[in-house]
């Protein structure tokens, strides 16, 4: 007769605890995955639902004040040599901050240009606008038409336009970034015997 082990049933027993230990941390991985897999796929429906949402910045010219402002109306060179600070303007109508890169906006007198002001990388709060000011120097040095430059002297009023081209980005969830791109396109009468800047309009 063979001898029964006393300890078969304890080597079952220990067995079984260790199968269910393995389908337990199976269990746990799996779950484990399938939390990360949708949390993922939160965030992609997430961003796919809100970057297309983002409206472009505004960015504008306000108003100047004039430091220099010389300006020479005579027969054979007529010029002008003026020197202001320039009062801009970014408007962001989002729930998200925009932050933007440093660019340059040009002036031009009838399509040639005059002068440009720098302006520094930022940001911009939500649903804020920010206005800040930079100094422009505007010279008549490379305006080719001096009948047509006199002409206007004469009629006390400069016409000028504005162009500038904007970069900046939101943040969404500190993972992904929308960019936009944003362009200034103003146009503005300088009127000399007020030194002011009227008829703002950008587009």
């Amino acid at each position: 007769m063979v001898p029964t082990n006393p300890y078969g049933h304890v080597n079952e027993d220990l067995s079984t605890v260790a199968i269910d230990a393995r389908r337990k941390r199976r269990r746990r991985c799996l779950m484990s995955v399938a939390i990360v897999a949708g949390f993922v796929a939160a965030l992609i429906v997430l961003f796919s639902v809100t970057a297309g949402s983002f409206r472009t910045p505004k960015f504008r010219v306000r108003s100047a004040t004039f430091l220099t402002f010389n300006v020479t109306n005579s027969t054979a060179n007529p010029s002008f040599q003026i020197e202001m600070n320039t009062e801009f303007a970014i408007k962001n109508t989002n729930f998200r901050r925009f932050w933007y890169r440093s660019t340059t906006v040009d002036f031009y007198y009838r399509e040639q240009k005059v002068g440009d002001g720098f302006v520094w990388n930022e940001r911009v709060k939500v649903r804020d606008t920010r206005k800040f000011t930079v100094p422009v120097s505007l010279s008549s040095m490379n305006v080719t038409s001096s009948s047509e430059l006199r002409s206007d002297l004469n009629a006390g009023v400069l016409p000028l336009r504005s162009r500038s081209r904007l970069t900046g980005k939101f943040k969404i969830l500190f993972v992904f970034r929308k960019y936009k791109h944003v362009n200034m396109d103003c146009f503005m009468d300088l009127v000399i015997a007020t030194r002011e800047l009227r008829n703002i309009s950008c587009r």
